[in-house]
């Protein structure tokens, strides 16, 4: 779990409406008052033997699979998912792209890879290859309270 700005946050393992799941709870907040320098975000390295190689090779999918749910005062909230690849040489470069969510019910999203774009030095210039490191789940872009839980990420065909 991670925070920028004056944000605050908590990352832990627990059930949410029957299911277990880790859920990030938090503040997004900022000294700017356009608040898009705060936000809070779980990641997660991907590989499973970081001894062999860190990447993990995912081009045979379609896409990655989540089973989100979140609370929030409006019906629907916006999270943004960055993956990073070999592409992603700078510690603020990934390919992102966001999702919405209703409030109050599990959700299963599909993310096809032709819905990420290059954000930062190298993946600015270079197309998505799902050849992956780590993916981040962040609550950024606005003030408010968080509450996201992901109980699955898969890889879908």
């Amino acid at each position: 779990m991670f925070t920028g700005g004056l944000s605050t946050g908590s990352l832990t393992r627990e059930d949410v409406a029957g299911r277990t799941a880790n859920v990030l709870r938090g503040k997004v907040v900022s000294p700017q008052k356009n608040n898009k320098d705060g936000f809070i975000k779980m990641a997660v390295d991907l590989t499973l033997d970081p001894a062999g190689d860190v990447y993990v090779d995912a081009s045979e999918y379609d896409g990655i699979e989540l089973e989100v749910y979140c609370e929030g005062l409006d019906d629907v909230e916006s999270f943004n998912l960055h993956l990073r690849n070999p592409a992603c040489k700078r510690q603020l470069s990934s390919y992102r792209t966001t999702f919405k969510i209703k409030s109050g019910t599990w959700v299963t999203l599909r993310l096809p890879w032709d819905v990420f774009d290059g954000y930062g030095p190298g993946p600015d210039v270079t197309p998505f290859v799902p050849s992956l490191r780590r993916m981040g789940i962040f609550s950024i872009g606005e003030a408010k309270d968080v509450f996201l839980a992901i109980s699955k990420v898969a890889f879908y065909n």
